[in-house]
């Protein structure tokens, strides 16, 4: 018997920086948390982006946010892990310096751009609806105060590209980080201990909860782990051909509604 579905959001359930959800997505959700079947929505954005995204069902779901770095459920926090304020600006200096390159801190009490990246600004506040500060100097004056859950290169078109020029093979494998590909914009840098699959397994020993009750869906390299962790996996029809290769299952694009067609067919 299934008892937790765990769902990536951009690009498996709305394109990625999508700020709707077909409301379906709802009724689903309640009627399987009635069956005893709670669903996980895991995803790099943080908590301020996902509680507005699934805002009627909030108290609902569980969420695995920051690919892993915070887990909340009904607003109370389980788990959190930050990188070291001086790592964080570390890899920010690097970042900046690569031609078309720029720099998103999601951390505990706001999210940071610097003054000027005005494109990715309105994507993030507009399309994710992210709480953004805008900083004169990135990374200087990011607040020291502010614990810092994942720092994100962006690139409107070529991240991943850009980032095995050099980045990737400087950072892969330290020991205090990970580095992962979410999408065609954005590379993510998170603590070595959260990833979704770390915090997905977390949560299913805490609730005695096995892979062969867990179905999950995904797109990206950054749902892999997540996934692997999952006797129930589904690649949506979108998502990345290495993704498809490591899933059970295909279902159909998230243009489509894909993860939705699958939450009909469950009892």
């Amino acid at each position: 018997m299934i008892k937790l579905i765990c769902s990536d959001v951009d690009g498996t359930l709305v394109p990625d920086g999508g700020h709707e959800l077909n409301p379906e997505y709802f009724d689903q959700i309640r009627r399987l948390k009635k069956a005893g079947i709670l669903f996980a929505a895991v995803s790099g954005r943080s908590y301020s982006s996902l509680k507005k995204l699934f805002a009627p069902v909030i108290d609902d779901i569980l969420f695995i946010c920051d690919n892993g770095a915070r887990t909340i459920y009904q607003g109370g926090l389980l788990s959190c892990y930050t990188i070291r304020h001086e790592l964080a600006m570390e890899l920010v200096w690097e970042i900046e310096a690569l031609p078309g390159c720029t720099t998103y801190i999601s951390a505990l009490k706001d999210g940071y751009v610097k003054e000027g990246a005005d494109e990715l600004y309105r994507w993030l506040t507009e399309g994710y609806q992210l709480d953004i500060t805008k900083l004169r100097r990135m990374p200087e004056d990011l607040p020291a105060d502010d614990g810092i859950l994942s720092v994100e290169l962006y690139h409107p078109t070529a991240a991943e590209e850009i980032a095995h020029q050099g980045l990737y093979q400087k950072w892969h494998g330290h020991r205090e980080l990970q580095l992962v590909c979410a999408g065609k914009q954005w590379m993510n840098f998170t603590p070595i201990n959260a990833d979704k699959g770390i915090a997905l397994s977390e949560y299913q020993n805490m609730h005695g909860i096995s892979p062969q009750e867990t179905m999950a869906f995904g797109d990206n390299m950054n749902d892999a782990s997540m996934l692997l962790r999952a006797d129930y996996s589904y690649a949506i029809g979108n998502a990345r051909k290495e993704i498809k290769g490591l899933t059970r299952f295909v279902a159909d694009t998230n243009m489509n509604d894909g993860v939705l067609q699958v939450l009909r067919t469950i009892k």
